[in-house]
């Protein structure tokens, strides 16, 4: 049996695998994924700013 992932493991995921272009597409992603209060778990800031910058990294081409 496979455990669900909590919703913060997700997004970190969803970030990581560089195919979400910002915070409302991996909000959007979520809620389709059935995570509920989505925008709550999201709201602080620092978890935003990481995120931000998890998916901004994981879009750029490798050097």
């Amino acid at each position: 049996m496979t455990k669900k992932p909590t919703i913060l493991e997700r997004a970190y995921e969803l970030a990581r695998a560089g195919k979400i272009t910002d915070l409302q597409d991996l909000a959007r992603q979520l809620k389709a994924e059935g995570f509920e209060a989505v925008d709550a778990h999201l709201a602080g800031p620092s978890l935003r700013a990481d995120l931000r910058r998890l998916t901004s990294s994981a879009r750029r081409p490798a050097a």
